[in-house]
């Protein structure tokens, strides 16, 4: 091998492990950014519930598993309400697609649901030191 062809060999080697490492990074901040949107949707600090009304009495819809515990309330008609307070737990791109489809509410919430499930770390929260 001559030098010029070794020198080309290890510049390949480096931009291959460069790229190896972008890729990876990415990753890692791919996850980062899903388990802060599931513990923005599973453990949602400071944000009000969902009021879900049914005659005279109410239930509060407090996170994620409580909204996917109880789709079967919900009707289509309720599909809009449900995108702006999933946006406003911080998953704007769910409730896109819930006002996209308000028809597929309920696969669209599952579905989401089991996703973010593996990302929710409930002791990943970090501590408030106010109290």
């Amino acid at each position: 091998m001559t030098a010029g062809e070794q020198k080309k060999r290890v510049t390949k080697v480096k931009e291959q492990k460069q790229k190896k490492e972008r890729i990876a990074a990415e990753i890692n901040k791919k996850k980062t950014e899903l388990s802060r949107l599931a513990n923005s949707l599973f453990d949602p600090v400071g944000k009000n519930p969902y009021y879900l009304n049914r005659g005279s009495s109410s239930i509060a819809i407090k996170n994620m598993a409580e909204l996917r515990d109880n789709l079967e309330m919900f009707t289509r008609d309720e599909a809009l309400w449900l995108a702006s307070w999933i946006e406003y737990l911080g998953d704007e791109e769910t409730a896109a697609r819930i006002r996209e489809t308000p028809d597929e509410f309920a696969a669209i919430i599952t579905e989401r649901h089991e996703e973010l499930q593996e990302f929710f770390s409930p002791g990943n929260r970090p501590i408030d030191r106010r109290k």
